[in-house]
Order: structure tokens, then sequence, then C-alpha cells
């Protein structure tokens, strides 16, 4: 039995298309497969692009570590640097402090001292100063009984000499005081100082106190002769 010629011709076309599609569909493949193997080279590109630079953020990332390591190690280590030292500068405060103390007792101690000597030298001035006049009046009266003409001038030379001894010597005990006096402030201003806060950053070593200078003692006045003519 032959088969018709419009089947064979039917059938002869539907071989050619799937002929047709089949070398389609393989161009396809081909193309999709290049393609494929296009991307897989630029990957392949791309990563060995991209390794220095991951190796580079690495490397980076371990420096930074090490870096703060170092620096959390530094800062640790001044910290307790500066801990003992401000421990040990607490201590010079503390005795500082100490010693301030007893030097403003010491000083208390020689301001009553110093007013009790005023006192006494105030009193020992006046008993002078009565002691004085008695005496002056004791002379008016021995010499105005004598004929001497000179006698009222040498008196009064006498007494005029007497005062201005006197006054001078006053005038000497008074700014030995005042002197005196403005040592302990200057001593008491200059220990404040000291006592002050040692901090504000790393410990200093405390300045020297400077000592008042040394005040010349009042040299006393010779004592005129009261016999001599003026």
């Amino acid at each position: 039995m032959s088969t018709p010629p419009t089947e064979l011709e039917n059938s002869i076309q539907l071989a050619l298309e799937a002929a047709t599609a089949a070398n389609d569909s393989a161009e396809d493949v081909a193309r999709v497969s290049t393609e494929t193997l296009a991307a897989a080279a630029r990957l392949d590109k791309f990563a060995k692009g991209m390794k220095p630079l991951l190796f580079g953020v690495v490397a980076a990332a371990v420096l930074c570590v090490a870096l703060a390591g170092l620096v959390y190690l530094r800062t640790l280590s001044d910290m307790r640097t500066a801990t003992a030292t401000q421990i040990e500068a607490l201590t010079v405060f503390s005795k500082s402090v100490g010693d301030l103390q007893a030097q403003l007792e010491t000083l208390g101690d020689m301001s009553a001292q110093v007013a009790a000597i005023e006192a006494a030298q105030t009193a020992g001035l006046e008993r002078l100063e009565a002691a004085m006049t008695a005496e002056t009046a004791r002379l008016a009266e021995a010499i105005s009984g004598t004929e001497d003409p000179a006698a009222p001038q040498m008196l009064r030379g006498l007494v005029d000499r007497i005062e201005a001894s006197h006054g001078e010597t006053r005038d000497a005990f008074a700014k030995g005081l005042s002197d005196l006096q403005l040592a302990m402030t200057r001593m008491l201003a200059e220990r404040a100082q000291v006592a002050q806060p040692v901090t504000q950053s790393a410990a200093a070593p405390a300045k020297p106190v400077a000592k008042p200078p040394a005040r010349k003692k009042p040299q006393a006045r010779a004592e005129p002769n009261p016999f001599g003519f003026p």
C-alpha cells in the first residue's frame, strides 16, 4: 500500500521544520554556552582583580586592630603612670598641708608672744616715761635752787635730748613690730599659695618657699650725756 503524495509531502515538510527547529535550538544552545563561558571568564577576571583588594582590606583591618591594641596598651600604661603620679602628688600635698598646719600653729604662738611682748614693751615705755618725768622734775627742783645762769639752758637741752631719744626708741620699736607683722603676713600668703591644688596635670615638685629677708634689729641709740653742755 503506497502513501499518498500529499501525506508524503506533509511528512517531508514536518521533517524539514523539525530539522530547522533542531538547528535553531542548537544555535541557541551554542550562543547561550558562549555567553555563559564569556560570563564565567568575566567572573574569573573580576575575581582575580578583587583578590588583591580583598587581601589589602584584610591586611588593613589587621593593621588597624594591631594599632588599636598598641594605643590601648599605651593609654593603659599612661593611665597607670598618671594614677601613680597623682597618688604621689596627693601624698606630698597631704604632707605639705600638715607642715603648713604646724607652721600656722607656730605662727599663732609667735603672734601671741609678739602681742605679749608689745604689751610689756608699752608698759615698760610708760614706766620709763614716768621715771623720766620724775627725774626731770627732780633735776629741775635741784637746779632751781642754784644761781647758775646756764642751768635752765642745760635743763632744757637735757629734756629735749631725752624726749628725742625716747621718741626715736619708740619709733624704732614700732617699726620693728610692723616689719615682723609684715614678714609673718608674707609667710602666711606664701604658705597658702603652696597649699593650693597640685594637679591640674602631672604633679610638679613643690616650689621652695622663699624665706623672708632677715630684718636688722634697730641699734640702740647711744644715750647723750645729760651733763654735757649743748
